[in-house]
Order: structure tokens, then sequence, then C-alpha cells
């Protein structure tokens, strides 16, 4: 019997995948449990359609990421944070903090688990931190103030 799974079923199909499985596993597993559909040709065109709309989808995003990260380039934040005399901070700096920085200072937009940081940044000082995705690279400068 050909179903639609719907949800990840380890080691027989991913989400989307149409594929022939037997009658028994279909009826006493699959169905009961809400991982699959029964593949007619009305969800194999629904199947089609969603697919087609998350390419699109996937496009735009890529298309905004391209000129978010263009923007990036060459820009660098001052992040001020409280340290002690030999510029030790108190509270390192995190990829979440440097992306806010730059939403305020330069209005950019881009997504801490795209900010490539080993670990916080947890001496006073400039940094080059690395922003990756979609195979693109840039970097932006970040200079740590110690107040």
């Amino acid at each position: 019997m050909k179903v639609i799974f719907v949800k990840k079923v380890p080691k027989v199909g991913n989400i989307g995948e149409v594929k022939e499985q037997p009658d028994g596993y279909v009826r006493n597993f699959l169905l009961p449990k809400g991982f699959a559909v029964i593949a007619t040709p009305e969800a194999i065109k629904k199947l089609e359609q969603k697919a087609s709309e998350l390419k699109v989808g996937k496009e735009i995003q890529a298309e905004l990421f391209k000129k978010n990260i263009e923007a990036v380039r060459g820009a660098g934040v001052t992040i001020t944070v409280k340290a002690n005399a030999q510029g030790s901070l108190f509270k390192g700096v995190s990829a979440r903090d440097i992306a806010e920085a730059l939403k305020k200072e330069h209005r950019i937009s881009i997504d801490e688990d795209l900010i490539k940081l080993d670990g916080h940044i947890k001496q006073a000082g400039e940094y080059t931190v690395p922003v990756e995705a979609i195979g693109m690279k840039e970097k932006i400068t970040v200079k740590v103030v110690a107040a």
C-alpha cells in the first residue's frame, strides 16, 4: 500500500516521502499512530503543492539573508560589558549579544545561530567573528569594551 509520511519514522520514512509499505504495517501501525496517510491522488497533489510553496518560501528567505549578509560586510559593533581591572569580563559576550548589537546599531537582523563563535568572549578587546549560512561567509568586527 502506498503511503505519504506525515511524521518521521526511523529507518522507514521521512516527512513528505511517498513509499510502498506492507498493508498490515500500514493498517495496524502507521495509520492509527498518525505517522502516515494513504497516498491518494488528492493527497499527492496537496503534497506537491505544499512542497512548491516551501520552495518559494526558502528562496525568499535566501534572498533576504543575502541582503542582510551583504549589509554585514565590513560592519562592526561595540559591546560594553562590566569587567575587572585586568579586562576580564564578568559576563561573557555570546552570539545573542552580537546579534542584538547588530540589530541595535545597524538595523541588520541576523539569527544568532549564524554567528559562529567558538565560545563566549571573556576578555575585552577587538575580535573578528564569522557569520555563515547558505554557503556565504562574512566577517564582522566586534569591539568589547570594559565598563
